[in-house]
């Protein structure tokens, strides 16, 4: 284990190294060598030196926004696309194309949890694979399409698997319509697919929240709200979809909870969300949401409050996620389970960025069984090797309870991935 976690730090610092001289400054070693050589030889004075080095860097482009020259990439794949000639020849103007794509390697200290003497396992995939198209249908009207696939050859090894993903899914991620013009009218409405406004699953490193596999409803919806300009960025929502996604969800983390076997899943647009936000101050937004949903005998309603601060290149995160009501599980028993995630970003150089998070989930069981989360701690780091090309490392601390001595409650992970986006 000691040699593959070397081969990976050295695979980081070498690929950190390599393209840090991409990035370097417009005056590159060869040019300062050169002077030097010139001045030896006496072909030019030392001051003479130190006035062509300032012209040089007087010269030289100046450093551009981030996201200034990530809009320009993306306006200039979208004409070549839509050039003569090109795939998308003849696609109206006010269409604009995005994606993105991620290649993860990953390496776990255990492939058999279940096994304390197992060994490890590494896998390399493609993590994902998107293609986005916005079209502005006028000043108040845009449509949006999202195509994803995640996790293309990934191993179906249940220990590479362990967010619970599904490997080589390819979906419609988003389908929405959006009606909005802050300007004219304050109230909006989002109809589609897409990924409801319930929960934020912060994120700064390669892996998601356990929070974000628990309570993420990712369905088909519609959400009508209220956002007035001018007024502490106050949006204030309610969504109306089908269906029970957090119970089936929240059962199969940690847990063997079974729904009743009575219970027949809803099959009436009767599931809701209300949601609010709003930035009191300058780098500071807050907010919290109510969920309910139709189930066994009881609706289960779960609530969410979060908070982001961001001041002098740090980003300081939480969010919380809790049951207020559930159903009974075959063992007339309900779960009121509670869960949360806190982290904390800091943007050391502009390519160069630190971050780190800590989170956990409770079942609400009186007796612990193996597999149940005890906390999850991730550190990692992320670095714009060139404009919208990104190297992220990360390494993943995973800690579970365990109702046997032969389970292996501590299980390490390391994730290094290649991301380019446009």
């Amino acid at each position: 284990m000691i040699n593959r976690n070397r081969i990976i730090i050295g695979i980081t610092i070498l690929l950190s190294m390599f393209f840090f001289n991409l990035n370097a400054h417009a005056l590159s070693p060869e040019t300062k060598l050169l002077l030097k050589l010139l001045e030896k030889k006496g072909v030019i004075t030392m001051d003479e030196a130190d006035a062509l080095k300032q012209e040089i860097e007087t010269a030289a482009p100046k450093a551009i926004d981030k996201e200034t020259i990530k809009a320009e990439i993306k306006r200039e794949i979208t004409d070549e696309l839509k050039a003569e000639g090109g795939p998308l020849a003849g696609i109206q103007d006010n269409v604009t194309i995005s994606g993105k794509v991620e290649v993860d390697y990953q390496y776990l200290d255990h492939r058999d949890r279940t096994n304390k003497n197992s060994d490890g396992t590494s896998d390399l995939y493609a993590s994902t694979i998107e293609l986005g198209l916005e079209a502005v249908i006028n000043e108040s009207a845009t449509a949006n399409i999202i195509f994803k696939a995640e996790n293309i050859d990934k191993s179906n090894n249940t220990a590479n698997n362990n967010d619970g993903s599904d490997p080589d899914n390819v979906l419609f991620d988003e389908a929405t319509i959006t009606i909005f013009n802050q300007e004219k009218c304050p109230f909006y409405a989002v109809l589609g697919k897409r990924g409801q406004p319930f929960g934020n699953f912060f994120t700064h490193t390669i892996s998601n929240p356990i929070t974000k596999s628990a309570y993420e409803i990712a369905t088909t919806g519609v959400t009508v709200g209220y956002a007035p300009a001018n007024l502490f960025d106050l949006d204030l929502s309610f969504t109306m979809y089908k269906g029970e996604k957090v119970m089936g969800q929240v059962i199969g983390i940690g847990g063997t909870q079974t729904r009743n076997t009575s219970h027949v899943e809803t099959d009436d647009v009767e599931s809701y969300i209300a949601n609010l936000s709003l930035q009191p101050i300058d780098g500071l937004t807050i907010g919290a949401a109510f969920n309910s949903e139709p189930g066994y005998e009881s609706r289960n309603n779960t609530v969410n409050a979060f908070a982001e601060f961001s001041l002098a290149g740090f980003t300081l995160d939480c969010e919380y996620f809790a049951a207020v009501k559930r159903e009974k599980f075959t063992d007339n028993k309900t779960y009121k389970e509670k869960a949360w995630a806190a982290g904390l970003a800091y943007q050391v150089t502009e390519p160069l960025e630190i971050a780190a998070r800590y989170e956990t989930f409770d079942n609400d069981r009186d007796t612990d069984t193996s597999g149940d989360i005890d906390y999850r701690l991730a550190v990692g780091a992320n670095y714009e090797i060139l404009d919208s090309v990104t190297l992220m490392g990360e390494y993943r601390k995973l800690q579970e309870k365990a109702a046997n001595s032969s389970y292996e409650k501590t299980a390490n992970e390391y994730n290094l991935r290649m991301g380019i986006e446009f």
